[in-house]
């Protein structure tokens, strides 16, 4: 399946009737996997005619795949929004670690189909794979602007990037696994401290 930019495969972005589409494709995914959901459940969902999904998309796993990708350029665009409106690393740090933890939280449905995609076979795993890049590439961009003005030790860039978010997604699961709700305020707190601590340089301390 070609891979699309956000907001073309479901024309509209994230309003209206395409982000309707979005998350209802999603809960009817997640909620009984790839192959016991059918295209009538998503449809009577919906509230349209299977043809009509049809019509945008060719197969089942077409639709699905499609799903997944807009639900990661989503956090993509949130992601770049977020960061903004900061000035500093450390401050586009801390709006990537609340970014992250308001969409999984929000779009729960969505992050659990690609983590299930990107751990299991069912589907397209490199695909998957890829697709993490972008957010990831990101969070790396922030890293090597911290390195190149200073503001950051020596540290790996790609290495750092990662472990970033794995804290933040393993954090966020811990609570949505028990239905709780994500304390961001703690989550956030503790994140920033053993990352910011581990990656500032001793005279960037003050941003902590």
């Amino acid at each position: 399946m070609k891979e699309l930019p956000f907001s073309s495969a479901f024309k509209g972005g994230t309003t209206g009737e395409s982000r309707h589409f979005l998350k209802t494709a999603a809960g009817a995914f997640a909620k009984k996997g790839y192959h016991r959901t059918t295209v009538d459940e998503i449809a009577g969902a919906l509230g349209v005619a299977k043809g009509t999904i049809y019509y945008h998309f060719k197969s089942k796993e077409e639709l699905y795949l499609a799903v997944i990708h807009e639900g990661v350029y989503l956090l993509e665009e949130q992601m770049r929004l977020s960061i903004s409106v900061a000035k500093t690393p450390a401050e586009k740090i801390k709006k990537i670690i609340g970014c992250m933890l308001s969409f999984i939280e929000d779009e729960n449905d969505l992050v659990f189909l690609f983590i299930k995609e990107l751990c299991g076979t069912e589907i397209q795993r490199a695909v998957q794979a890829r697709m993490l890049c972008g957010s990831i590439r990101i969070i790396h961009s922030i890293m090597e602007e911290g390195l190149k003005n200073g503001s950051f030790k020596n540290v790996n860039p790609e290495i750092t990037a990662r472990s970033l978010y794995g804290m933040v997604v393993i954090s966020a699961l811990h609570y949505l696994s028990y239905a709780e709700t994500i304390p961001h305020d703690q989550v956030i707190t503790a994140i920033e401290k053993v990352f910011l601590e581990g990656t500032l340089a001793a005279d960037y301390r003050e941003e902590l």
